[in-house]
C-alpha cells in the first residue's frame, strides 16, 4: 500500500491501527465502514482486510484520492466493496445515504472534526449499534455532539484515539448480533 507524497497526509501508524482494530474486534466483520479524511486509506483497507462488507473513503485532496484508488484496485478485488468520494467530508456527509456501522475519523491534527461529527449524527448516518473512532492529538481532546458519548479513549504518545457511540447505547462490548443485510 502506498501513501500520498508530501506532508498533507499523516497515515495512521501500524501500532495505532493494530490497536484500533483490536478494540473494534468482531464489530468490523460484515460492517459498512465510512473512512473520513481517509488520506492513504490505511484504516479503511484494514477494515476490509478484517471482513468489512464495504468501505466509503472520503478525502478532498486529489493526490490522496488517486492514491486510495490505486490502493483499492490493488487490494480489493470486488469493486462493489469500495467507493471513493474525492470531496470535503461535510459535502460527503450531506449526500451519503444509509447507515454505517463503523465510522473512522482522522482529520488533520490542527483541524478537528466537530462539525463533521455533528452532521453525521444529525443525518442519522451512524447505525444504532455503530461506533465512531476519532484519531486526534492527545493534547487536543475531541469535542463530541451531545448525542454522542465517549466509551473508550486510548493514548499512544502524542496520538489519542477516542471511541464514541450514540448516547445511551452502552459500551463497546454492548452490541446486538448483526443480522444479514
Amino acid at each position: 500500500m502506498t501513501a500520498p507524497k508530501g506532508r498533507r497526509t499523516r497515515p495512521t501508524g501500524a501500532k495505532v491501527r493494530e490497536a484500533v482494530f483490536g478494540v473494534l474486534a468482531d464489530r468490523v466483520q460484515g460492517a459498512r465502514v465510512l473512512d473520513l479524511f481517509a488520506g492513504s486509506g490505511a484504516l479503511g483497507f484494514e477494515a476490509v482486510s478484517r471482513g468489512a462488507a464495504s468501505v466509503v473513503f472520503v478525502d478532498n485532496d486529489a493526490a490522496a484520492a488517486m492514491t486510495i484508488r490505486r490502493n483499492a484496485v490493488a487490494l480489493i478485488e470486488d469493486t462493489e466493496r469500495w467507493r471513493i468520494l474525492p470531496m470535503h467530508a461535510l459535502r460527503a456527509l450531506r449526500m451519503l445515504r444509509g447507515k454505517f456501522d463503523v465510522v473512522l475519523v482522522d482529520p488533520p491534527y490542527k483541524r478537528g472534526a466537530e462539525e463533521e461529527l455533528a452532521v453525521l449524527m444529525q443525518r442519522g448516518l451512524l447505525a444504532p449499534d455503530g461506533v465512531v473512532v476519532v484519531e486526534h492529538r492527545s493534547s487536543a481532546p475531541v469535542s463530541l455532539p451531545v448525542s454522542m458519548q465517549v466509551v473508550k479513549r486510548t493514548k499512544y504518545g502524542d496520538t489519542c484515539v477516542t471511541y464514541a457511540r450514540t448516547r445511551g447505547r452502552g459500551t463497546l462490548a454492548s452490541r446486538r448480533p448483526r443480522t444479514p443485510r
